[in-house]
């Protein structure tokens, strides 16, 4: 029997993924304001406010990079994933290793990679440079399932 790959209709849609970064930046937003009010630092936060461009695209790049790291290693898969019901994983169906997931999030901080996604692709240039998928949990769940009961019955029927 073949090995188990992502079929097409597993991948979570593009407004599904859209959803997912625009929740994930709120998240984060919040995240950093919620730090900024519990250390009740004016100077930090008058600081953070007073960044040039490339200050900001620095700070936010460490952030989305923690954020990213942190959730997508433990759990594969961001905050709004878990609202959106999808979750990160390999060809196979596996769950992705600790380098795979730094890779994607690495590449997710490149300026104009969320316009990846605007030019007719399936995938994000993270997920391409990964070899990650985004798909819909419970699909993929019982397509592996499927792909479990069928390769029992083909040993049971050789």
């Amino acid at each position: 029997m073949e090995q188990f790959k992502i079929a097409n209709y597993l991948l979570a849609s593009k407004q599904k993924r859209v959803l997912n970064w625009i929740i994930d930046i709120i998240i984060m937003r919040f995240i950093v304001y919620l730090a900024l009010t519990f250390m009740n630092s004016s100077a930090i936060s008058n600081r953070i406010n007073s960044f040039d461009m490339i200050e900001r695209y620095l700070f936010w790049s460490i952030i989305i990079f923690i954020y990213y790291g942190i959730t997508e290693v433990f759990l594969s898969r961001s905050l709004a994933k878990y609202f959106t019901k999808t979750i990160v994983v390999m060809e196979d169906g596996s769950k992705p290793d600790i380098i795979t997931i730094l890779v994607r999030t690495l590449v997710r901080i490149f300026p104009f990679e969320p316009l990846s996604f605007l030019r007719g692709r399936t995938l994000g240039l993270h997920d391409e440079k990964s070899r990650t998928f985004v798909v819909m949990k419970s699909k993929l769940e019982q397509r592996i399932e499927e792909h479990l009961v069928l390769e029992s019955l083909e040993k049971v029927l050789k």
